[in-house]
């Protein structure tokens, strides 16, 4: 079966829910994305009878999460239509129908969060995509949806 060992980054997706009972739709393509869900942050418990310091997990950071995507004036444009308003975001692993026709649906796994996101226009060189800038702000935490 798929998936048993791993999946490729082919077929991830970056959705918005505008509508807490809407669907998702896709935000624009993108060509990669940040880590998810980073690991928690270590608080200290190190006494002076340790030889060594030791740690316990803290609490997990939703800082500000960049994807990346092509610019264009519509990718541009879609993103900035969300800016200033708080919406479900996603990203969704998997999709189905043909190649070219694909439909997602997040078969290998869906992270949910509540933010705003907004874009920016990254520099370039010479013979480069111009490429677009997606930051989006989590204010609830990233949770992973399995079916």
């Amino acid at each position: 079966m798929a998936g048993e060992r791993g999946i490729s980054t082919y077929q991830t997706y970056l959705m918005v829910q505008k509508t807490s009972q809407g669907t998702y739709e896709k935000v624009v393509d993108i060509t990669s994305f940040p880590d998810l869900i980073p690991p928690r942050e270590r608080i200290d418990i190190t006494t002076l009878s340790d030889y060594m310091r030791v740690y316990i997990n803290g609490i997990g950071d939703t800082s500000e999460q960049t994807y990346a995507a092509n610019y264009t004036p519509e990718n541009y444009q879609a993103v900035a239509e969300l800016e200033g308003h708080q919406y479900n975001y996603a990203i969704w692993f998997g999709a189905t129908g043909d190649p070219g026709s694909e439909t997602p649906d997040g078969h290998f796994g869906k992270f949910e969060w509540t933010g705003d996101i907004s874009a920016g226009v990254n520099g370039g060189g010479v013979n480069e995509a111009v490429g677009l800038s997606i930051t989006c702000t989590p204010s609830t935490p990233i949770v992973p949806k399995f079916a």
